[in-house]
This record gives structure tokens, C-alpha cells and sequence, in this order.
């Protein structure tokens, strides 16, 4: 379809600079963009790539990183070290503790080298000289034997870098002072250079002498090995120092090569150089040597007796304290003194009569030595245990009462007669360490049986009806102020003794009926005398009504129920058949 003219004619739109603008600059930011999305997003992951291999290229260029991040890890290891001690003292500890062995190893190797040099020196006639030598010219006895018994001894060891004088390593023998080592080999670098130029010789420096102190030089190709020797050395220590110096030269060439003033490489070099560390004492003689076997085997003696003693001694004394906390813990004794005076040993104090043996309280650890002197004077104690005792052998309770002590005051339970209870009331108001008696739990025994007597007189009393009758008349009906004045009478007596008493009524009946009726009427009856004993004043909850039917046991043997009961009734007291009886259940009052 053609376009139509008008618009094949139209001029092109117009551009602006706006529209050009991606054209020229967006691939440039369309590759700034994606640079932020990718600093944005994983910062982290590149800078965490690329720290390794940036403190590999720093290490290769020099010390410069080492020496800026020096500041921040040690302040960082102080802070948390300040922060939290038992942390870094169990990080070192696996280095520590081995280190700390070996170093206690090899000051008891020297402890006991010395025990054994002083031993043998301590029995020999030289010692004498030695010491009045030590009194005489002031010097310590110690350095005096070092100088008359010393052959020779490595005092001091330098490691000297030879083109700069430098030490790399020094060490020295115990308790040896030395001044900066630097100044030593600089003194010994100035002699060297002085005798290249006063005498015009390519000769170095081997030996030199101050006093009794000798200077062995031994010169490498990059380092020198210097020795201080008191006394005369063997040549073959010669040989020694130069074998110590090819090794430092095999295990440090390089490092010795571009030195530059740093001696942290050469601190391995302290093992090798220890072997030159020498030193030879002069021989003991035999007689003292068989002085010093003498010597040993007296001091092992001496030290096997003194440790017997010294166990005795403390069995001794652990058995004395236990003998003493034995008596202090009795009751009833009091231990005032206990002494320990040339084997013997004493206690003194005081003892209740009714408390235990003090020996007897001893033996019951073991057996007690004669020597052993127990002094104890008579007195009342006050002790709970023994007041109790004393409570017990004064008052004698008949069987059944039980005494206890409660804050000084006997409390008695059970049952006791009248008599005992008063007595026991005023005895115990006598005795040291009791402030009263308690007898409210107590119950007098002749109250029990005036209370069992009233239950017997009131089980023996009977009350007879008329046949067929279901209440009372004529001299019966009068005979119940009597049942009522004993039943009174009974729950008194039952309160006395701090006992309940129920009384239980039973009806009974002829056999004129059948047993249904006859247990209907004998129930009636059993109910007609409760209710008329309520109303003279009997408590209803101590009376029980039942109905026990036909009363057989007022019957021959040869009798029978029914109509040939009836008939067997003629010879028989047929009245006490129609009755009603009292049972009384007597026990004592519950404590709740």
C-alpha cells in the first residue's frame, strides 16, 4: 500500500543532544553501573580474595606491612590477654608445661650436684684451707672452691657477624655478670684492626689472656665465635668451637650472607652454640670419695630415722587429737586441759556420774596405752543426754509411762499410779537441769479402775418386761433411775480416766412369738430404755438400741426355740427371757 504523498513528503524529525547522549555515553555507564552493583554486593568476598595474595606481594617487597601491623596485634594481644588471662594461660600451657619440666629437671640436676660437691668438700681437709682462704682475702666461700677445684670453664660465648662486628647471639654460664656483649666484641674487633696495622700481618686474632681468663677466636667466613675460658682449656676444645661454626654456617649461610642488622633469624642458633658451653672440675680424691659413700649412706640413715620419727610423731598427734575430740564430744564430759609432756600424755576435766568411763570412750577407737592419764572431778552437767539419764535413775516410771525432756521440763506420757505421779511431780522440781514436769499426757491408774468398776456394775444390772409388753411398768420402770444413776456414774468415771465409754442396749424376747416378732419386740424394747435413760440425762450419741430376738442362754441346754421352747420355759426363769441388758465398751480417748 502506498504511503500517501503528504507524508512522503515530511522533513525527518528533529535530533537534540539529549537524544545523542545514550549513543555516546552509555556503554561507559552501563559498565560504571554494573561496577557499583558488583562493589555493593560482594565488597566482602573481594577484599577477602584478594588480603592473601596482597600480603604475599608485601612480604616479597620488604618488612613494611610486618612493621605497620606490629602496633595493632600487639595491642590486640595485650588487651585480650588483659581481658581474659585463663584463655591465653590455656593457649600456652601445651608450650608452657614442658618448658617449665625441663627447667625444674635441670635446677634439682644441679641442686643435687652441689649437695654432693658440698658433702664431699664438707670432709676433706681442703675445705678448711678453702674457707680460711675465703676469711682471709673476703671472698665468698663459693667462688673461692670454684677457683681452687675448677680445671676450666666457658663463661661467656659470643657469636659475632665479621663484617659488621655485630653479635648475633651471646651466652653465658650461671650466675656469671657480664657487661653488653656489643662492647666486647667491639673492644675485640679495635685489637684485631690495631694489630692488621701496627704490624702489617694478614694474622688474625686466635688467643688472648686477662688474668686467668683466656680468649679463644675462632674466625669463619661470615662469623666469628668467640669463647671466655677461666682456666686452662684442652686443645681439643678448640676443635670443638670450630665444629660449632660450620654448623651455624651450614644452618644460617644465607642469613649470615645479607645480614643487615636484624638478629631475629639467629635466635635458633642458642642449641648449637650450648655444646661450647664446657667446663671440667679436678677429680675427688678417693678418700674422699669413700668419705662422701660414708657420708651418704650416714645421711640416708639419719633421713630414714628422722622420717619414721617424724611419722611416728604425726600418728602421735593424730591419735591425741582424736582421743581429745572423743572426750569433748561425750556427753557428760568436759575436757579442761590435755597435755603431751615427754611421751605422756594427760586429760584433765570433769565427768557426771552418769556419764560413760572416759577410758571406755578412748578404747572404743583401739587400744589405749597405759601412759595415757585420765584426771576428771566430779560435777553435774546440764547436757540434754545426761539430764535425761538423771531424769530416768531419779523418777523410776513403772512400765508404760515413757519421760522426755522438752526445753527443760520432763513431759510424761502413759499410764502411772496416783502415788507415783505425785512424787514425780515434786522430785522433778529438784532435779539440776529440769525447770518443771508436764503430767497433762498421764493417765492415774486408779482412775482406769474406778471406770472398769462402774462399767461392771452397770453391765450387771437387767431390766424384765411383761410378755408381749414393749415398755416398762410396775417396779421396773422404777429400777431405771438406778440404771441411769450408774450409766451418770460410769461416763464420769471413763472422763476421769481419759476414756470413752458407750453403752449398748439389748432387747430380747420370750419364744411365745415368732422370731420375726420376737426380734421386732426386743428391738422395741432396747429403744423404750435408751429413750427413757436420754431423759434422765444419759449423752443419746453414748447409746446404741439392738435388738438381739430370743434369748437363748437363759435356756436349759436340753430347750429349744418355738413351741418346745415355750414348754421348757415352765422350769426355767421365763421373765429374765423378756429383758433388756447393758453391754459398756470402755477404751481410751482417741488423741486426735
Amino acid at each position: 500500500m502506498r504511503e500517501p504523498r503528504a507524508r512522503r513528503g515530511a522533513p525527518p524529525p528533529k535530533q537534540t543532544l539529549e537524544d545523542l547522549r545514550p549513543l555516546l555515553v552509555g556503554p561507559e555507564q552501563q559498565r560504571i553501573q554494573r561496577i557499583e552493583e558488583r562493589l555493593d554486593q560482594s565488597m566482602v568476598e573481594m577484599v577477602a580474595g584478594a588480603l592473601p595474595e596482597a600480603v604475599i606481594e608485601s612480604r616479597k617487597k620488604g618488612e613494611a606491612l610486618s612493621w605497620a601491623l606490629e602496633p595493632l596485634l600487639t595491642g590486640a594481644i595485650e588487651e585480650r590477654v588483659r581481658r581474659d588471662p585463663g584463655s591465653f594461660a590455656d593457649a600456652i600451657s601445651p608450650a608452657m608445661g614442658p618448658a617449665i619440666r625441663k627447667a625444674v629437671r635441670c635446677a634439682l640436676r644441679a641442686m643435687i650436684q652441689r649437695l654432693n660437691e658440698a658433702a664431699a668438700l664438707g670432709l676433706s681437709w681442703r675445705s678448711v684451707r678453702w674457707r680460711v682462704e675465703a676469711r682471709r682475702t673476703g671472698r665468698p666461700f663459693a667462688e673461692v672452691v670454684l677457683l681452687r677445684s675448677m680445671v676450666y670453664r666457658t663463661e661467656q660465648l659470643f657469636l659475632v657477624h665479621r663484617g659488621t662486628g655485630l653479635v648475633l647471639e651471646h651466652l653465658s654460664a650461671d650466675e656469671i655478670p657480664y657487661r653488653d656483649p656489643d662492647q666486647v666484641t667491639a673492644m675485640l674487633t679495635a685489637i684485631d684492626a690495631f694489630a692488621h696495622d701496627a704490624f702489617r700481618t694478614d694474622a688474625q686474632l686466635e688467643r688472648f689472656r686477662v688474668g686467668d681468663l683466656t680468649g679463644w677466636v675462632e674466625h669463619g667466613p661470615s662469623a666469628l665465635l668467640v669463647s671466655i675460658v677461666r682456666g686452662v682449656a684442652p686443645p681439643a676444645y678448640g676443635l670443638v668451637l670450630c665444629e660449632t661454626l660450620e654448623r651455624v654456617h651450614l644452618a644460617y649461610g644465607g642469613e649470615l650472607a645479607g645480614f643487615r642488622g636484624d638478629r631475629t633469624p639467629f635466635s635458633g642458633a642458642r642449641e648449637l652454640l650450648s655444646r661450647c658451653l664446657q667446663q671440667q672440675r679436678q677429680p675427688v680424691p678417693r678418700r674422699a670419695r669413700a668419705l662422701l659413700a660414708a657420708a651418704a649412706v650416714l645421711a640416708g640413715v639419719v633421713a630414714t630415722a628422722l622420717v619414721f620419727r617424724v611419722r611416728a610423731s604425726q600418728e602421735d598427734q593424730r591419735r591425741f587429737e582424736g582421743w581429745d575430740e572423743a572426750l569433748q564430744r561425750e556427753p557428760g564430759l568436759l575436757v579442761t586441759a590435755a597435755e603431751r609432756r615427754a611421751g605422756q600424755v594427760a586429760f584433765t576435766g570433769l565427768r557426771d556420774p552418769l556419764a560413760a568411763d572416759p577410758r571406755a570412750v578412748l578404747e572404743r577407737g583401739g587400744p589405749v596405752p597405759p601412759a595415757v592419764a585420765l584426771r576428771f572431778e566430779p560435777f553435774y552437767s546440764l547436757h540434754p543426754q545426761i539430764v535425761e539419764r538423771r531424769v530416768a535413775r531419779m523418777l523410776e516410771p513403772p512400765p508404760g509411762v515413757a519421760l522426755a525432756l522438752r526445753g527443760g521440763v520432763v513431759v510424761a506420757s502413759g499410764v502411772a499410779p496416783e502415788r507415783w505421779i505425785e512424787r514425780a511431780r515434786w522430785s522433778a522440781a529438784v532435779l539440776p537441769g529440769v525447770s518443771g514436769f508436764d503430767g497433762e499426757r498421764l493417765t492415774v491408774q486408779e482412775s482406769i479402775d474406778r471406770a472398769r468398776a462402774a462399767a461392771r456394775s452397770l453391765e450387771a444390772m437387767e431390766l424384765l418386761f411383761r410378755r408381749g409388753a414393749a415398755r416398762l411398768s410396775g417396779e421396773q420402770a422404777a429400777r431405771l433411775d438406778a440404771v441411769a444413776a450408774a450409766a451418770l456414774r460410769l461416763i464420769a468415771r471413763a472422763r476421769e480416766a481419759r476414756m470413752t465409754a458407750d453403752i449398748r442396749e439389748i432387747g430380747y424376747a420370750d419364744s411365745a412369738g415368732s422370731e420375726a416378732s420376737n426380734r421386732a419386740l426386743s428391738q422395741a424394747r432396747a429403744e423404750h430404755v435408751a429413750a427413757e435413760l436420754v431423759a434422765r440425762g444419759i449423752p443419746a450419741d453414748r447409746l446404741r438400741a439392738s435388738g438381739g430376738g430370743l434369748r437363748r442362754e437363759v435356756l436349759p441346754p436340753s430347750c429349744s426355740g418355738g413351741a418346745a421352747g415355750a414348754r421348757c420355759l415352765a422350769g426355767a426363769d421365763e421373765r429374765r427371757a423378756r429383758s433388756v441388758i447393758f453391754l459398756v465398751d470402755l477404751r481410751a480417748e482417741s488423741k486426735d
